[in-house]
């Protein structure tokens, strides 16, 4: 029973059907009403406008309007109610032909109408547009416009039914955002009288509404009611303490004392005289900033946001040519001349550069010239340091992040973070189509911290018209401008190129010589260059976007003055820049792109080849520089000289966490070992081996096993004991999940790691890391054998005195330790990782040790120290690491709302959280929906409609959810399945749901009267009482271990023991309900 995707909008326009929700449902045809119908039919309309043009199947629409107790010809009663309906909304429809307002699709029906046709629609979308205006003038007349549609409660009549409700309530919510948002305008405007009754009745109604009531108490203040103002906050306060025993905000309590002490801050100056924000009254040049004045106030509004209140994100996108660097120009220009300190960082657009490389150019253009060696953890802080400094006002400009290394998005959220109370503007440019998920994820991983999205689009007639001003086309005629839009769909980069050629060349070549792309456009300018400055050129190519000119001149073999000489008409025709004195770069990169795939094959790699023996004599320590070159470079003759490079390059950047760049690069260099004239099949054996840790670290680990299986047999084809041993071992990724794959046990892995520990020269490390592998492949399958080998690996590791080895054992040890078997050394080890991973500086490392301490923490439900370390957890992991932590996170919420009685809610973030999961293509998305709906079937006391889902998995995965399932038999009364499931049982594996499933055999054991296995369980939970089972994992909820001990004491007859159990357990879920009610979510 599904709502699906909207139907396609329909050819014609149908403006002759209106629908009024607010209030009594009403519609009208061609302007006069109509008569719906009984109260069948109009429910029928109201359910099809609460789907939003969306489908709704007809199972769905009878379940909702019979309330789930349909007639025995629901689906005939439904279509007589379509039937009619469409004759009373389409009078004049021919027989026959097709209805075009409600609309037939599978496997329902839809509502086809514009969204100026029903007012919630309408309502829906200028709220949504209203909130993303950035002019305040703009945003209160759309906010305004929306209210008047909101009169009447919407679905009033209909409320009796869930979905109605549940509308009804969304719609009430959205309205007090639209409410607030109105009078943050008119706050901004300097018209705060304007929405004083109306905030009065608004926080009236809705007292916790905690941003209201500060609008309320700001507008009172502005107006001269400060007495007023500390009224509401005090009725505000004493509302929150008597009915939800909370304080109020931090936000609402220093409000309270701003207005006592009558902050200056809190009667703003008009806007163009406020400081220290850039200074408003600042000219720019029109010319310049063609098509992009709108998007510019929004700039500026957040960095007079920043002056008052801290550090704000802007994020730009844009496609390329589009206007984002122009923008960044134009603002920090503005900002410099008002007295902000600029820094401007480029993420590169070739291979090549340092790991966190747009944070060295900004810190340097911050006085700080920071070694390209900082972890980026360093380098964050140094950023923080600068930026939180008294007095400093600071823009910082980040282009184009869609190609952010890892390390680069890694120093920008801890520096959004820790600089949050600087005055500071993170404008961060971006392409669109080009977004990848480890942008996405610091999206996610950013969202509290205030920020601002646009976006740049094609410039329109004015704009285009401008630009030909510029290019000396005072007078283009309509007809050929229309032909110019056309042809670069408003591009301003493209334009600029249009219009030049047009005013250079005239109309016949704009028309009949240039082909579409831009590319050919650029082609035809650099083609007028002199032939001595377009060799220059494509030398520059080879180098990336910006070079040294000194490095040129070597690779030219050329001096400075011959060299200047033949750049300078590049530098007139805008070709290139000039940066600085001594570094020259191109104008766009796709004018670099457009002289480098000009040049041959074999050119290209001779450039390479001279570039690399210039740059590591001149920048021997530019690892990831003379990798990009000698990879490039390369030849079956030379590629076993370069392969060392590239190594190298390899190397640094995993040491810079910088994965994706050092998969790439052993990549790179697994094709130069088997490229070379005389391949050396240990080299390649070597090199496949040290790809695996680093495929492992971007969260591929199916490509992982696999790249471990060939260097096994690569080992083994060489009959070499040692590669085989490396092999083996070279997983140096950190484990939080299973990095299994198939449900059966590895028997080549196994026979592997067997082979090896056979020997008998094994050092104490080596014997570590073949233990910890050997944990890995046994978990799940041998719970016995698993256990011993993380214990002895950590003892090995302990002996070795080598901390990595270490901090792989402990990995290994606390991944056993959230079983039951090693609980009292959870915390301990957790700490030892951290330690290790600190004295290593491994950032994988320290996530994954605050990972295991907020496993430790929810498993004795200490929930304050649980969010504080997934906080942790996600502040230090970067890349494929960042997006499982922000999993864990979004799953611990899930599960908090469930055990805050939210229930609904908490429903729905699981839900949301495995879609996002199994949009990934991560496998166990399923079950992380499963545990959800069963955790809120444990809040509901009742699993029975969970049994044919659980049938499901128990069929697919046996045993998998078998304690679970015959719980819910006996909640469905079917006691006779149950029992027979019961003999074929077996106990759970002991790793980090044996608690949570532990727990369900309990409370069947005791339901079934199965006294034996009753006195074993009870004696295996006695030392959990007091904890909910399933938080081991940090994301099942399946009830207090005290309940299923009272109802085993129960079944044993120890009356006096249950009832105390019983007790125990209601005053845990009771204390753990409200302590989440009342603490903000990490």
């Amino acid at each position: 029973m599904t709502e699906t995707q909207a139907v396609p909008a329909a050819p014609t326009p149908l403006n002759a059907v209106h629908l009024r929700v607010h209030g009594p449902l009403s519609a009208t045809v061609a302007g006069a009403p109509a008569a719906l119908g009984g109260p069948g039919a109009r429910s029928v309309v109201a359910r099809l406008a609460a789907a939003a043009g969306r489908v709704v199947s007809t199972d769905l629409l009878i379940d909702d309007l019979w309330a789930g107790q349909p007639p025995p010809k629901a689906l005939a009663a439904l279509q007589v109610h379509v039937s009619n309906l469409r004759r009373v909304l389409e009078p004049t429809r021919a027989p026959r032909t097709p209805a075009s307002v409600i609309v037939s699709a599978a496997p329902g029906y839809a509502l086809h109408l514009p969204a100026e046709s029903v007012d919630v629609w309408q309502f829906e979308n200028l709220v949504t547009d209203g909130l993303r205006r950035v002019d305040a003038t703009e945003r209160a007349e759309i906010l305004s416009a929306a209210l008047s549609l909101a009169t009447g409660e919407p679905y009033h009549e209909f409320v009796d039914a869930q979905w109605a409700r549940a509308e009804n309530t969304r719609l009430a919510d959205l309205r007090c955002t639209a409410l607030e948002a109105l009078a943050q305008a008119h706050l901004e405007l300097g018209t705060p009288d304007l929405v004083l009754d109306t905030l009065s009745r608004h926080t009236a109604e809705h007292p916790g509404r905690e941003g209201g009531v500060r609008l309320h108490a700001l507008a009172l203040y502005r107006t001269g009611r400060q007495a007023d103002a500390l009224q509401v906050l005090r009725r505000t306060r004493n509302y929150l303490g008597d009915e939800l025993g909370v304080d109020p905000s931090a936000e609402l309590q220093e409000l309270e004392r701003d207005i006592l002490r009558q902050d200056a801050a809190l009667t703003p100056s008009p806007l163009d005289d406020r400081a220290p924000g850039p200074a408003p009254d600042l000219r720019w040049d029109d010319s310049r900033a063609t098509g992009i004045d709108d998007l510019l106030g929004g700039v500026r509004a957040a960095a007079r946001r920043a002056a008052e209140s801290g550090l704000q994100m802007v994020w730009v996108g844009g496609d390329a040519g589009e206007g984002k660097s122009t923008l960044a120009r134009i603002f920090t220009d503005e900002a410099a001349a008002a007295g902000w300190q600029v820094a401007r960082g480029y993420c590169p657009e070739v291979d090549g550069a340092p790991a966190g490389w747009p944070w060295i150019e900004a810190l340097r253009d911050l006085g700080d010239d920071t070694a390209a060696s900082d972890s980026p953890f360093r380098i964050g802080q140094r950023v923080a340091d600068l930026l939180t400094r008294p007095g400093v006002r600071t823009v910082v400009v980040l282009d184009d992040v869609h190609r952010a290394d890892e390390p680069s998005l890694q120093v920008l959220r801890h520096v959004a973070t820790t600089g949050a109370r600087s005055v500071t503007v993170l404008l961060c440019t971006f392409r669109p189509t080009e977004v990848g998920s480890d942008l996405e994820a610091t999206w996610a991983a950013t969202a509290a911290v205030p920020g601002t999205r646009l976006t740049l689009h094609g410039l329109g007639r004015d704009g285009a018209a401008a630009i030909a001003r510029e290019a000396g086309l005072p007078d283009l005629d309509d007809a050929l401008l229309s032909e110019l839009l056309d042809r670069t769909d408003g591009n301003p980069l493209f334009l600029r190129e249009y219009t030049r050629l047009l005013a250079s060349e005239g109309v016949d070549a704009f028309r009949t010589r240039v082909p579409d792309g831009v590319r050919d456009v650029l082609r035809r300018r650099i083609s007028r260059l002199p032939e001595r400055t377009v060799l220059e050129l494509r030398r520059a190519s080879v180098l990336g976007r910006e070079s040294d000119l000194e490095t040129l001149a070597g690779l030219g073999q050329t001096d400075d003055d011959t060299l200047l000489d033949a750049l300078e008409p590049a530098l007139l025709a805008g070709i290139v820049t000039e940066p600085t004195p001594d570094r020259v770069r191109f104008s766009h990169d796709l004018v670099r792109a457009t002289l480098y795939d000009e040049l041959s094959p074999m050119r290209r790699r001779r450039l390479h080849a001279s570039a690399l023996s210039e740059l590591a004599i001149r920048r021997p320590g530019d690892t990831a520089v003379l990798a990009h070159h000698a990879a490039a470079a390369a030849t079956p003759d030379s590629a076993a000289d370069l392969l060392d490079f590239v190594r190298a390059g390899a190397r640094d950047a995993e040491a810079n966490a910088a994965h994706r760049d050092a998969m790439a690069l052993w990549e790179s260099a697994e094709a130069l070992s088997t490229m070379a004239t005389a391949a050396d099949p240990r080299v390649t054996a070597d090199v496949v081996t040290a790809r695996v840790g680093v495929q492992a670290r971007t969260g591929d680990v199916v490509g992982a096993r696999a790249l471990r299986r060939r260097a096994i047999q690569l080992a083994r084809n060489l009959g070499d004991r040692d590669a085989l041993l490396r092999a083996v071992t070279s997983w140096t990724a950190p484990v939080v999940w299973t990095i299994q794959v198939d449900a059966a046990p590895d028997t080549e892995m196994l026979d592997a790691i067997d082979a090896c520990l056979g020997r008998d020269d094994l050092t104490a490390g080596d014997r570590a890391l073949l233990l910890t592998t050997l944990t890995f492949e046994l978990e799940g399958h041998d719970d016995r054998r698993c256990l011993e080998a993380a214990v002895a690996a950590r003892d090995a590791a302990a002996e070795s005195g080598d901390v990595r080895v270490l901090m792989r054992a402990l990995n290994a040890f606390g991944y056993v330790a959230f079983g039951p078997d090693l609980v009292s050394e959870r915390t301990a080890n957790a700490a030892a990782l951290l330690a290790a991973a600190d004295e290593t500086g491994d950032e994988g490392f320290t996530s994954l040790a605050y990972f295991q301490r907020f496993l430790a923490a929810t498993a004795v439900t200490d929930l304050p120290a649980a969010q504080e370390n997934a906080r942790l957890a996600m502040k230090h992991a970067a890349g494929h690491q960042l997006g499982q932590m922000l999993g864990v996170l979004s799953v611990f919420d899930a599960m908090a709302l469930l055990m805050a009685d939210r229930v609904e809610e908490g429903v729905a973030a699981f839900d949301a959280v495995s879609a996002a999961m199994a949009a990934q293509g991560v496998a166990s998305a399923q079950w992380i929906g499963l545990i959800g709906w069963i955790g809120a079937a444990v809040r509901a006391g009742d699993l029975a409609p969970l049994v044919p889902v659980l049938e499901e998995l128990e069929s697919l995965r046996p045993q998998s959810v078998r304690f679970p399932l015959i719980v819910a038999l006996l909640d469905a009364g079917d006691a006779d399945r149950a029992r027979i499931l019961w003999a074929s049982s077996a106990p759970y594996g002991r790793d980090y749901y044996w608690l949570a499933m532990t727990t369900f055999q309990a409370h069947a054991a005791a339901r079934l009267g199965e006294l034996d296995t009753a006195r074993l369980l009870y004696d295996a939970l006695l030392p959990f009482r007091g904890r909910i089972a399933g938080l081991d994992s940090g994301s099942f909820y399946a009830g207090p271990v005290d309940a299923a001990l009272g109802a085993l004491a129960a079944a044993l007859g120890d009356v006096e023991a249950a009832a105390r159990f019983r007790a125990a357990a209601s005053d845990l879920v009771t204390r753990t309900a409200h302590e989440l009610r009342v603490r903000p979510r990490a």
